[in-house]
């Protein structure tokens, strides 16, 4: 019985000690985002053809930012211009979206997305107006260095793209 004591105070004794001398966290206990959640710079290049109450065309740059493995918030710069009363004026524009992929990790060779934000819109001899933007676009698997994309978007008028973007490895 002296023994079976002893032995159950000794166990509790470790126990305790263990408990108390841990340190305070573990590596692998802390929480960490996962790498494809992690904010990464994706940039991106398009050509819009754009349908309003006039024709035109413009050229943009910009970028995405991961916000989650499937969710890009993505700003554009744009410019160039639209055919009004017979001669050719400049345009501008500043987009911000959220788009959503159907296939992040090109799964498939094709991939939807969806997307969703505000815009400005800066024209010769007009102030400059605020617009909702909703867009659709399909993206081919790429080379491994540029994915290209199709997208067809509403927003103060119809906007059809081309676009190439530069995804993360293995992704869109």
């Amino acid at each position: 019985m002296i023994v079976r004591c002893t032995q159950g105070l000794v166990v509790r004794i470790a126990l305790g000690c263990a408990m108390f001398c841990k340190p305070p966290h573990l590596g692998a206990q802390q929480a960490r985002p996962p790498a494809s959640v992690r904010p990464i710079f994706f940039p991106a290049v398009r050509a819009d053809l754009l349908l309003d109450r006039d024709v035109g065309a413009q050229v943009a740059v910009g970028g995405a930012v991961a916000a989650a493995y499937n969710l890009r918030l993505v700003g554009d710069v744009g410019v160039g211009g639209v055919r009004r009363a017979g001669q050719w004026e400049p345009t501008g524009r500043l987009d911000l979206l959220a788009r959503w992929l159907s296939d992040p990790f090109r799964q498939s060779r094709w991939g939807l997305n969806a997307g969703g934000g505000i815009g400005v819109r800066f024209e010769a001899d007009r102030t400059p107006r605020t617009i909702a933007i909703v867009t659709v676009g399909i993206e081919g698997r790429g080379d491994g260095r540029w994915v290209p994309g199709v997208e067809a978007g509403m927003g103060g008028g119809f906007r059809l793209g081309l676009t190439l973007r530069r995804p993360a490895a293995r992704r869109r």
